[in-house]
Parts: C-alpha cells; structure tokens; sequence
C-alpha cells in the first residue's frame, strides 16, 4: 500500500474550562476527541458532519494553527508502523512536536483554505500581495517575480493578471475563493486543508469552484483534506469520507461505498438529508430527535444514542423502535427537568374550564410527547404509566428514578469499538460489534 502523505493518530483537542476566583480547571470542551485518519498522495479524504461536531478543530490542529492537547499527526514520511523513531518515542515527521523551524519549513508543503474568504483577506492590501507575502515570508525577495508568480496563478484559478493590484471588496464571494486557492497554491505544497470552502457561495459558483478545485488537484497532484457538512458536495470531489460526530470518526470508508451502504446510524440520517428532486420520496428523510449533548459534557458508552433512531432495546423489551425511541427522550427531558407538569396542567385547563383530573393530565402528557396511549409491551406500560402517575403529582424524583432504571439502552453503556465491512471501511456501532453478534446467538438458540 502506497505510504501515507498524512497520519493523524488519536489526535485529540480539549479546550479547558476554568472557574471561580483562582480560576481552576473544572472540565474540558472535547471538540476532538481522539480522531485517527490516513490521507494518499493524491487523494481528497473528506471530513463530514453537523457544525459544531469538531471539523473545523481537526483541520486548525492538524495544520498547527493551533496546538493539539494529545495525539500524533505525521507528514511526509512514514506514518505507517515500523516507521524509524526517536528515543522518546516520537516521530520526526509529527507536526505536533515542530519546533518554529520545522513548523515554517512544514507550512510550505501544507496550506489551508479558509470557510470565508471574505474575513481572511487584509482589506487594506491589494489581494496580488496578500498572496505573494507567502512566498516573501518564505524568502522571495524579489517583487517582480512574486508578481509574475501571483499573475500566473490567478489566471490558472480564472481570473486574471491585472486583478493583482485589486482589493478585495472589488470581488465576488466565488471570485474572493478563487483567490483563496490560488494563496493557497503559492508555494506548492503538496498537502491542502479545504475548511468549508463553497459553504457560503451560491449553487452554480459553488459548482464551478469545485471544479476548479477538482482540476488543481490534478494538475498539482495534491492531498487534500476536505470539510463540509454538505453530503452532496462531499460525494462529488471526495475520494473517502470520514463521518465525524460530537468530536470521534464514528464512519470512515470509500465514498461509492458509504453513500450504497452506509453502517453507521448518523451516516444513514445525513445521507438522508440529501435533497432529492423527486417527489414521491419526500418526507422520507430521518429526523433525528432527543437533545444533542455538549462537548463539554459527552454521553456516556455510543456518543450518538441520546439521538440515534435505532438505539438497542434492553434484551426485557419488545417495542416498535419509533416509541422505544420516543421513551428515551422523554426519559431525557424527565432526568435534565426539562418536564413541566405545570405547562401540562395549564394546556388540559385551556381546553376545558374545569380543573383536569390526572387522568387527563396524563393523557395529555402522553399526547404532547408523541407517546401511545397503550404501549404494546406490558412491562413498559406499567413502567411509564406508574412514571406518569408520580408526575401529575408533582413527584418527579420517584418518575426519573422510575424511568432512567427501566429505560436504558447498552448504547449509553458500551462505548463500541470499530468494525470491519470491507476494505478501509469501519464503522463504530453496537449494532456491529461482538454486542449484536451475541444477540444474535441468544436468538438462535
């Protein structure tokens, strides 16, 4: 197999979270959390997920914009195991341990494409210097050939030579990105970090950026790593995807692959949400319900169960997947107080002038939350209506206590490791793992 150009290894980012006079650490936002990827020479690996899942961190980490707090990102050389290391371990090829030599030495091989083009020009220098400062960072003292070196490339990226003395303001958003890559491009390098980089442009420059994207790449032979949380434009110029959910790669395998035959359950809910111009199939998405948690305060076991639409059963229930659903988040909103009876006694009271009986006050609670007025397993009847019982009389300890031991899910206790579906393509899912391969030989026997 061909050595990687690009090896991230449990690459993690933490930021802390102080409080108090002294100004002690009492947690960390985990905005990467362990993430581990290869990139080919030559191949686009696109990085996908929901904004605020932690893309942007990795690609800034990556890159050494900033620094990570644990991990291991090797470039150029032997990335792979068996690779020569020092005696402390490291590697000489880990961007995260470069002094300022290597760091600048590094930044002439690997360059970034920012999310908006608009806010990463000077606005008071011409958009020809913003570009050549690199190569006059880099030791290009010489104006005229930084000139006829900026010139050349921004007509390779459709503009032309006499935009040089232009400011950006005078620009376009698409025609700004477009100048954005050629900055990118001004020193050759042979890796590229594209954050995000047709996100704020309209449809058709959107589709012509990623063309010219897709035609630098092979005229430049580059690598590229490339953010989106658009699925569509990820199956367009990616090689591979990397599913990203609240800080971990929860998917990661050939783009073909994962679009026919996603395994993980948050790649199947993006996937879904891929506009489609045929109107028999609207509506057919999936809505991801429950709260989505912090970073600073992570789920316990699978990252994704407090939203996922097949989270497990425990092994004593047999109920429709929708509701088994539907009673996990409202065991959700019970345990966090987010329930109020008091809203509940106030709508049964608009309907009617009299005083609710409970009840109406749990039919009521049933309706507002999507539950069955019978579930069809009689053990979780009893569970939710004796729950519901303790709510409409104000005793919501006992409810929580009642629901959070009753419904649970493996999901939010086992933290499952990745499986294998085929070549380079793993997911990380209990529905996969040694977990379901047990209920299975429950099953049969």
């Amino acid at each position: 197999m061909t050595e990687p150009i690009l090896s991230v290894r449990n690459l993690k980012k933490h930021y802390p979270l102080k409080k108090g006079l002294f100004n002690r650490q009492v947690g960390a936002v985990k905005a990467v959390d362990g993430i581990s990827f290869d990139i080919a020479p030559g191949e686009t690996l696109g990085l996908v997920g929901e904004s605020g899942c932690g893309k942007s961190t990795a690609a800034t980490s990556i890159i050494r914009l900033e620094d990570p707090t644990e991990g291991e990102v090797v470039f150029n050389g032997g990335g792979r195991a068996g690779a020569t290391r020092r005696e402390d371990g490291t590697h000489p090829n880990d961007v995260t341990k470069f002094n300022k030599r290597e760091l600048k030495r590094f930044r002439r091989d690997a360059q970034m494409i920012f999310q908006d083009p608009s806010s990463s020009f000077n606005p008071r220098m011409p958009v020809g210097d913003s570009v050549g400062e690199l190569l006059q960072v880099h030791g290009m003292k010489n104006r005229a050939q930084r000139r006829a070196i900026v010139g050349d490339l921004l007509e390779r990226v459709g503009l032309s030579a006499d935009d040089y003395d232009r400011y950006p303001h005078e620009f376009s958003g698409g025609q700004k990105q477009r100048i954005g890559l050629a900055r990118a491009l001004v020193l050759n390098p042979d890796f590229i970090v594209a954050d995000e980089p047709v996100s704020a442009l309209d449809v058709s420059v959107k589709a012509e950026v990623l063309s010219l994207i897709n035609d630098v790449q092979e005229e430049f032979g580059l690598s590229i790593l490339f953010i989106s949380h658009d699925m569509s434009v990820i199956r367009s110029v990616c090689d591979r995807v990397a599913v990203m959910y609240l800080g971990e790669i929860v998917e990661i395998g050939d783009t073909d692959e994962i679009f026919a035959d996603p395994q993980h359950p948050y790649t199947e809910a993006l996937l879904s949400s891929i506009p489609t111009p045929n109107p028999r199939i609207r509506g057919e998405g999936i809505e991801l319900t429950g709260t989505v948690p912090s970073p600073s305060n992570p789920p316990s076991g699978c990252r994704f169960h407090t939203r996922c639409h097949k989270v497990i059963q425990p092994d004593q229930l047999d109920l429709e997947q929708e509701v088994w659903r539907r009673l996990l988040d409202f065991t959700q909103y019970v345990e966090k107080g987010e329930f109020d009876i008091d809203d509940i006694r106030e709508t049964v009271t608009l309907d009617d002038e009299h005083d609710p009986t409970e009840e109406e006050l749990k039919e009521q609670i049933r309706d507002e939350y999507d539950l069955p007025m019978t579930l069809t397993d009689a053990s979780a009847e009893q569970v939710l209506n004796e729950a519901l019982d303790n709510l409409v009389t104000d005793n919501e300890a006992a409810a929580t206590e009642q629901l959070t031991s009753e419904f649970t899910t493996p999901c939010a206790e086992t933290k499952p490791d990745y499986t294998t579906h085929g070549d380079g393509h793993r997911s990380s899912c209990l529905l996969h793992d040694e977990y379901a391969e047990a209920e299975v030989a429950l099953s049969d026997d």
